[in-house]
């Protein structure tokens, strides 16, 4: 049975996803790939299709990366078919390194693995930010100590990944919508005692650029360059997140996809 990956994008044009298709491609995930389109211009379209891509249209309403979730539940529940696993990840600042297929055929553990930003909520000024303009201070004191969950890169069993899908968008709308719900919709559930145990936190699968410079009091996440990949000790990460808030990454990576 094939892998799946699934994600979404609002608007863009195919320069805007070129890093992301083509490195998937060049990663040789033989898998299935399926886009939740939003609004794409015809030519995203047939840029998408011509890469392997199924592309399924969505009515938008409010933040896409929201509505992304209920969406691809939407689809995985109404697809006759179904996948191994499923890996679902933000797009636009993406680049895939290797077969993500392999990695977690070697090391998923666990029914679902998301990736951890190594920084306790209480150290990221987003975070907080975060959470009390979603749900107020109320759960606070609940997360605080715990390490923050990045919502844009999930992997895992296809009916666990395709039920936290669901369960992240149910919990998202309690919160005030006219925010970005669906980061800190997840951080109260893979903390909530009942589900703890079916999801990992993971900081190999992928490297999440945007706290590397931050004094996280919790793990340094570090990186090296080998022959134009981003590694992590002796091993490449399976992809980079973020990459586009490095200077020293991004002139990397878009060199290499010019």
């Amino acid at each position: 049975m094939k892998d799946l990956v699934i994600s979404a994008i609002a608007n863009y044009l195919p320069e805007k996803i070129k890093i992301y298709v083509e490195s998937l491609n060049d990663s040789r995930f033989d898998g299935d790939k399926i886009m939740i389109c939003y609004n794409l211009p015809q030519e995203t379209i047939e840029y998408l299709t011509s890469k392997g891509w199924e592309c399924y249209g969505a009515e938008l309403q409010g933040h896409p990366h929201m509505k992304r979730l209920i969406d691809m539940w939407w689809f995985l529940q109404n697809d006759e078919r179904s996948w191994n696993r499923i890996i679902t990840t933000d797009v636009r600042d993406i680049v895939w390194q290797t077969n993500p297929s392999n990695w977690l055929s070697d090391n998923l553990n666990s029914e679902i693995i998301v990736a951890s930003e190594c920084i306790k909520n209480q150290d990221e000024p987003w975070a907080h930010k975060n959470i009390h303009e979603g749900y107020g201070p109320i759960f606070w004191d609940l997360i605080k100590e715990n390490v923050v969950a990045n919502v844009g890169v999930i992997a895992g069993k296809y009916q666990s990944v395709k039920d936290l899908l669901q369960l992240v968008w149910l919990v998202s709308q309690a919160g005030d919508t006219r925010h970005f719900t669906d980061q800190s919709a997840l951080n109260l559930i893979i903390n909530n005692t009942l589900l703890k145990d079916k999801i990992e936190l993971d900081s190999n699968f992928a490297l999440q650029v945007d706290t590397l410079t931050k004094n996280t009091r919790f793990e340094k996440k570090t990186y090296s360059i080998k022959n134009e990949i981003v590694m992590n000790g002796e091993i490449p990460y399976v992809l980079v997140h973020q990459y586009d808030r490095n200077k020293e990454l991004k002139q990397l990576i878009e060199n290499k996809y010019k």
